[in-house]
């Protein structure tokens, strides 16, 4: 079985190779931007002995929880191929943020395996972030920090 760490040099060599530099954040994911997206990688065990490799794409925070919300994550936000959205209400009373997420198994994880799911998931979300905001308000990941 692979290591966590075996799995995370692994991810960040195949990424750096094909998109050049590979950028950590302070909680150890790998981040890669693609467009308006910013997609972070985490390499953690799963189970007894395996590996998992998660996309998390955060899309559009401060939102107002709404029953309508939550029937587009719940319905509409799971008709993608690869990925889904995820609310999120650990922010506070009524203020939850949408991600999108894929998990893959890293144990035999391969080169095309992981950048097809890394593209896909950042298109797949850079697609949806814009028409959540235009939708349901809120703001995009990102743009509160300017």
């Amino acid at each position: 079985m692979a290591s966590v760490a075996d799995v995370k040099e692994k991810v960040q060599r195949i990424i750096s190779s094909k998109f050049g530099s590979v950028r950590l954040d302070e909680d150890g994911r790998i981040v890669f931007s693609y467009q308006s997206a910013l997609l972070f990688i985490d390499v953690k065990s799963f189970g007894k002995d395996e590996v998992r490799v998660t996309f998390v794409v955060p899309m559009v925070t401060k939102l107002r929880i709404s029953n309508e919300l939550c029937r587009w994550v719940a319905i509409d936000g799971q008709k993608t191929f690869f990925g889904n959205c995820r609310l999120d209400d650990s922010n506070g009373e009524n203020d939850g943020w949408v991600f999108f997420q894929h998990t893959l198994l890293g144990d035999d994880l391969d080169e095309s395996e992981l950048l097809n799911a890394l593209v896909l998931v950042a298109a797949g979300a850079n697609d949806l972030d814009n028409q959540i905001q235009d939708r349901f308000g809120g703001e995009l990941f990102g743009e509160d920090d300017n």
